[in-house]
């Protein structure tokens, strides 16, 4: 006799074809709504953190993911302006390296390399911690385990830039994919750190 878990209190248990599209539904408001609030870039750590945890929440106790819970987490996260700042100072960084390529600095091949080498890291560092991050905790503290756990867990790393490479080849042949692939990375980050945690 197979047993199943009850569902979550005010949500009815889906049947039929329902049930089957009830997560990739989900996972698509979750990567809109990821998307949406990293328009200004700067918010883009904190959109991930608030739809790692939704996703989270949905997989864990089944809760459905809403827009106001959403905001509600958007803004918690936000508090701490160590969330904007972080993502400024990648643009900035990568934003100047990009200018010194590409007005010819002598040893540009080199230098572009380890630029990129060094992108992939803190973009990984940055996807690590928004699926680490939860409501009450530190993103200070966050990134610092996020940036322990890429050489830590460098399997679970692999995984996620192979995640990155996999989406950037979608956005390239299908743009129009554009708008639901920070969602499926966050998915991806959330599934990584969860299989730690088994």
């Amino acid at each position: 006799m197979q047993m199943t878990a009850p569902p979550a209190a005010g949500r009815e248990p889906r049947t039929g074809l329902l049930r089957y599209l009830e997560l990739p539904s989900e996972v698509l408001l979750i990567g809109l709504l990821v998307t949406i609030a990293s328009l200004p870039v700067v918010t883009s750590l904190a959109a991930a953190g608030a739809g790692a945890t939704l996703l989270r929440e949905m997989t864990e106790t089944e809760r459905t993911p809403t827009v106001r819970r959403f905001v509600a987490l958007l803004g918690t996260s936000l508090r701490q302006p160590i969330v904007l700042l972080t993502p400024l100072a990648v643009v900035a960084v990568a934003g100047t390296d990009l200018l010194a390529l590409a007005a010819g600095v002598p040893g540009g091949r080199p230098i572009g390399l380890l630029t990129g080498l060094a992108l992939i890291f803190v973009v990984i560092i940055g996807v690590r911690s928004s699926a680490k991050w939860r409501p009450g905790a530190t993103w200070r503290a966050t990134l610092a385990r996020a940036a322990e756990s890429v050489p830590g867990d460098w399997r679970g790393s692999l995984m996620l830039v192979g995640a990155v490479v996999v989406l950037g080849v979608v956005v390239f042949e299908v743009p129009a994919f554009a708008p639901i692939l920070p969602g499926l990375l966050v998915l991806a980050a959330v599934a990584v750190e969860g299989r730690r945690t088994k």
